[in-house]
């Protein structure tokens, strides 16, 4: 069924127009590319201070305020060129199984920023009023920097699966 769609898709004026212009599936990786470290730069600059690997002069709270736009505003530009990289080629994405792997990891990582903000909100020092919260930032922070690094990980296996 997937298989089928995969043809229908591809065969569409839209997915043939994006493949038959040469400058299209660049530019949009390059768009994609960068949004991906925009992601991953505010996920692991929150990380780094739950783990404790970095200090400063902002407390937690504000400085994962500062980088919550930016990682929402990553994820959907990511959302935009993914999709629109699905269109141009989707065989090389919906049937593999790399691409999957990558998408869960995407929702998972997505699910514990959003966490980790509510945390906040609610109350902003949530994530160091204890010993126990401490270390469940910790454990947080760590999860998210592996995730991340997955993320990649799979985003690149994908080209040669």
């Amino acid at each position: 069924m997937i298989e089928q769609f995969c043809d229908w898709l591809s065969r569409t004026n839209v997915s043939v127009a994006f493949q038959s212009a040469d400058w299209f599936v660049p530019l949009v990786q390059t768009v994609h590319i960068l949004a991906i470290a925009i992601l991953l730069t505010s996920v692991y600059v929150l990380s780094f201070r739950l783990i404790g690997l970095t200090r400063g002069a902002q407390a937690l709270a504000t400085l994962a305020a500062r980088s919550t736009p930016w990682f929402w505003g990553a994820l959907g530009v990511l959302l935009v060129s993914g999709s629109l990289l699905t269109i141009t080629e989707p065989a090389r994405e919906l049937l593999n199984w790399a691409f999957r792997v990558k998408m869960l990891m995407v929702l998972a990582l997505a699910g514990i920023q959003w966490m980790v903000q509510l945390r906040m909100r609610r109350s902003p020092e949530y994530w160091t009023e204890s010993p126990a919260r401490r270390h469940a930032g910790r454990a947080v922070g760590i999860v998210s920097v592996i995730v991340g690094a997955s993320i990649v990980t799979a985003g690149r296996w994908i080209a040669y699966v």
